[in-house]
């Protein structure tokens, strides 16, 4: 039945990428906090479960669209918590490299839970962007070249350049040339998450056959590489 109503090619790349860079995901997750639990280690574990949960809502999503594809409002709601987890998580990776570079008496856990809560509230407000988001008859979302400047513009200004400017202090930090390379390593994850991000949206705006062949093969390696090197990179040090 899954078969008849639903794109096979789109039902293979949801259910055996997607799925395995979710479970890629909470293992990392699950280790990190079963070595450890301080406050930075916490934070970053965010970062891999909310990633996950997104990729999960994705595959209900589908299989919901697949079965029950007129229950238009539970499939709005499934496919918000599909891309709003994804968006949030790279707070999580800018709050973490604070958390590091800061004594805990600066960057306080009231000022990091004020900085996420003010970054998912605008986050919100975007989904608010008219005829930002719609779907084809299939369930396939498309969305509008200014939702999804919106999105750039914002993610580039609060997570972007601020992950940039705070990387580049916190390299300065550490003296140990081994320490740094691996520093290097993880920083190189986190920039990778970003590409993913651009990637992922411009994948759904631009309807281009050939980019989108592309970008599906090029996103399931980058998201496990990405995740790999974070955790290597400094995750597990700590």
């Amino acid at each position: 039945m899954i078969l008849q109503s639903t794109d096979p090619s789109r039902l293979l790349i949801i259910f055996i990428p997607q799925l395995i860079v979710a479970c890629t995901f909470l293992f990392i997750a699950v280790k990190l906090l079963i070595r450890n639990r301080p406050r930075p280690i916490i934070t970053l574990s965010m970062f891999y479960f909310f990633t996950a949960f997104g990729l999960i809502f994705n595959a209900i999503f589908i299989v919901i669209a697949a079965f029950i594809p007129d229950n238009e409002l539970l499939l709005q709601t499934l496919y918000f918590f599909t891309v709003y987890p994804m968006l949030i998580s790279p707070i999580f990776i800018l709050t973490f490299i604070v958390s590091i570079l800061k004594l805990e008496f600066v960057f306080t856990i009231k000022k990091q839970l004020i900085i996420t809560i003010i970054y998912g509230f605008v986050n919100c407000l975007i989904f608010f962007v008219p005829y930002g988001i719609t779907f084809t008859e299939q369930w396939r979302p498309i969305y509008s070249w200014t939702f999804s400047m919106c999105i750039y513009i914002f993610f580039t200004v609060g997570i972007v350049i601020p992950t940039m400017i705070y990387s580049r202090r916190l390299i300065k930090t550490f003296q140990d040339k081994i320490l740094k390379k691996k520093l290097v390593t993880f920083i190189i994850g986190v920039f990778g998450t970003f590409l993913i991000l651009f990637g992922a949206v411009l994948y759904i705006t631009w309807q281009d056959p050939l980019f989108r062949s592309l970008w599906v093969v090029i996103t399931f390696f980058l998201m496990i590489s990405s995740a790999i090197f974070i955790y290597y990179g400094i995750g597990r040090e700590l």
